[in-house]
């Protein structure tokens, strides 16, 4: 367990600088006035329950399917597929961080964070906005399905996974939560840094994605075939 333990936890802490694990909390925590703070610290338990949620779905789903999956990779065609998808994700990656940064609707996200997490914040709309941020994030959730595969092949009994995948989802939300305690103790002291980080969120969000993106399709490609010739032929260049 502590073998899958020290593989996964790195990955837990590429996941703290997830769009729901970071940048909602530090947009949260930058509301002028009204904070409530139960709503904040509730959707930072949200988050990693959804998360846990859906990779112990993955896992199960993973264990049922392993051999008929490995088989399928193992082929020629299977091969052949997983040199395409690592391509395909490195040209997507690419051209996704080149993309202009485009400019959202302040005035609709700052209704959206007051009705989250404000003084006219509800219960019901901070479970939606927490379950609406983990499920636009699944795209790009390629260290934590990245996680789900090593402990599917550790050979670690399914609650031994489980309680791996658990520490994962702890750990991704470990940042927010400090940074919340923080703004709750003291708000001048940590009003900068959040603006700071929150700046730089803003400004890094596309090349974080696309460089999470570009790490996912370097790993399908060279577990292929593809890679091989393509590391050959730069050699023999």
């Amino acid at each position: 367990m502590g073998d899958a333990l020290g593989q996964v936890l790195p990955l837990a802490l590429l996941d703290t600088l997830g769009v729901s694990t970071i940048a909602i909390p530090v947009w949260f925590l930058l509301l002028p006035s009204g904070l409530r703070f139960d709503r904040v610290l509730g959707c930072l338990a949200l988050v990693p329950l959804g998360y846990l949620l859906l990779g112990l779905v993955l896992l199960s789903t993973l264990a049922a399917v392993r051999e008929d999956l490995g088989s399928a990779l193992d082929s020629p065609a299977g091969d052949t597929a997983t040199g395409v998808a690592g391509g395909a994700l490195l040209l997507f990656a690419a051209w996704y961080g080149l993309l202009r940064r485009e400019r959202p609707g302040s005035g609709r996200l700052a209704l959206r964070r007051e009705r989250t997490v404000g003084r006219s914040s509800t219960a019901k709309g901070l479970v939606a906005f927490a379950a609406l941020a983990v499920v636009l994030e699944a795209t790009t959730m390629f260290p934590y399905v990245a996680a789900i595969g090593i402990l599917g092949d550790s050979g670690l009994p399914w609650p031994a996974q489980a309680a791996v995948l658990a520490v994962h989802c702890l750990v991704m939300v470990v940042p927010a939560v400090l940074l919340t305690l923080a703004r709750l103790v003291s708000k001048r002291a940590v009003h900068r840094p959040l603006r700071r980080i929150d700046g730089w969120l803003r400004d890094n969000a596309r090349e974080n994605t696309a460089w999470l993106i570009a790490l996912a399709g370097f790993v399908l490609l060279s577990n292929s075939t593809a890679y091989d010739r393509i590391t050959d032929l730069l050699s023999s260049g």
